[in-house]
């Protein structure tokens, strides 16, 4: 039995058009992620990495391979059994302002699960979203207002506070820190830290900004063109890497860190990048 909480196991996802020739966005992608584990999966635009998010989520079906939650296939899971899936895993995404309902309220926004699953009342809501805000570091008073109230890091523990809500055991995190600013990205960073130190949650990391996988991952898997090129240890990868896709990632990373000074640079910002030229394959 595996000893992954969440595992993507020789997942293939092939996109077909009529008129066009197949696109083959995953090609038998294996990723797990254990108990209290940070994972990091990196690559450019197009690599796959919203494409495995999106199974992991479950917003879309692999074409071939097989989604396993402790160690059971999602593809025979019941009701019941799915059920307690979507409570384990759960997301934060890239923009947190379009990721929040901005009619709702917070203790709202927070608790909506909750709401639909155990019909919980107002009152049972909103203690719940008091204790949330307070695990993500912002004051209960928070929960009465609207998502345009608050700043843009504010948002982004609000985004957390309902990840956190049914208290999952993996979250997927789609470049959380993409859209703030260095600073705010530092906190976020911290915050993710001492929560997976607290609760043992576990997450997988999606993003391109090496310097944060650095910080946050004990795992990361190199993603180019639906192929896992590379995997290992944050420490061993980021040292020595072996595929040259690797090596550029790095490369960027590196002149990121030299341009950051200067926010106006999209690369500075941390924007995401393509390559122009094929990479090989050794």
């Amino acid at each position: 039995m595996s000893d992954y909480i969440l595992e993507a196991r020789n997942v293939v996802k092939t996109y077909n058009a009529r008129g066009a020739a197949p696109v083959h966005a995953l090609k038998n992608v294996s990723l797990g992620v254990g108990k209290g584990e940070t994972v990091g999966l990196v690559g450019e635009s197009g690599s796959g990495k919203t494409t495995l998010m999106r199974m992991l989520l479950a917003i879309e079906q692999p074409t071939m391979g097989e989604v396993l939650y402790r160690g059971s296939s999602r593809n025979s899971m019941g009701k019941t059994e799915l059920k307690e899936y979507f409570n384990n895993v759960t997301a934060v995404f890239q923009n947190p302002f379009s990721s929040l309902n901005p009619r709702r309220r917070l203790w709202d926004v927070m608790t909506e699960r909750r709401a639909i699953e155990r019909n919980a009342k107002k009152a049972e809501r909103r203690e719940r979203a008091a204790e949330l805000t307070s695990m993500v570091g912002l004051p209960e008073e928070y929960i009465d207002r609207y998502p345009h109230q608050l700043s843009g890091g504010q948002r982004q523990r609000i985004a957390i506070a309902r990840a956190l809500a049914e208290d999952p055991s993996v979250i997927v995190l789609d470049e959380p820190m993409s859209a703030l600013d260095v600073s705010v990205s530092a906190q976020i960073a911290n915050l993710l830290l001492e929560l997976q130190e607290s609760y043992g949650v576990g997450f997988l990391l999606i993003g391109h900004d090496m310097d944060m996988i650095r910080h946050l991952c004990h795992r990361v898997a190199v993603l180019y063109k639906g192929d896992i090129v590379e995997e290992g240890s944050v420490d061993v990868v980021m040292r020595n890497p072996e595929h040259s896709y690797t090596k550029l990632l790095l490369a960027a990373s590196e002149l990121t860190s030299l341009e950051i000074g200067d926010l106006s640079d999209p690369v500075a910002r941390g924007a995401d990048f393509r390559l122009t030229q094929p990479v090989p394959t050794h």
